[in-house]
């Protein structure tokens, strides 16, 4: 069986390409010497033959494209992943200001502080916002963090209102302000 050129340089593109980014056609040439059937061929084409090859079927060319399609794909699969997180962020944030809604709706005395509450809706409000790429704080509540325990009573039923109406989807009704 008589292979053509052209299948033969591009087995011979292959065991190129094959020897990665520090590749050279001496090491081609070297490697195919040792053993033809690595590249699939019966005997091994010279040095001058592949440098021929190379240009006449643009190899470096050739590796630039295949380059330059994987870093995009890397880079299509990293926005991807990224995007995931985010929205896996966002629903996380999203739990926690329901859960606390509902720690606060149903609140018993004995069952979790409105402190405790309030603090899950906060910290649910921050996650949404850095998923939704808005500039947040610090998203980490320390536990002997006491600015909620400083709360008046009149603070802690504004945010009850503000977070209930945000549960529904309401917006705060006029006359109502932010406490000072």
């Amino acid at each position: 069986m008589n292979m053509s050129a052209s299948s033969r340089q591009e087995r011979a593109f292959v065991a190129y390409l094959g020897l990665g980014p520090g590749r050279s056609l001496a090491e081609l040439a070297a490697v195919l010497r040792t053993d033809p059937s690595r590249a699939g061929l019966r005997r091994p084409p010279s040095l001058r033959t592949l440098e021929d090859w190379s240009v006449r079927y643009r190899w470096q060319e050739r590796i630039a494209g295949i380059d330059r399609q994987a870093r995009e794909e890397a880079e299509r699969e990293h926005l991807e992943w990224v995007e995931q997180h985010r929205e896996r962020l966002r629903q996380e944030g999203l739990l926690l200001q329901g859960r606390g809604i509902e720690w606060l709706k149903n609140k018993q005395t004995d069952e979790v502080s409105a402190h405790e509450a309030i603090r899950a809706i906060d910290t649910g409000f921050k996650l949404e916002a850095l998923a939704l790429g808005e500039a947040t704080q610090r998203i980490a509540v320390e536990d002997d963090d006491d600015r909620l325990q400083r709360l008046s009573d009149e603070e802690l039923e504004f945010l009850i209102r503000h977070a209930r109406q945000a549960q529904s989807g309401g917006a705060q009704r006029k006359g109502e302000e932010e406490p000072r």
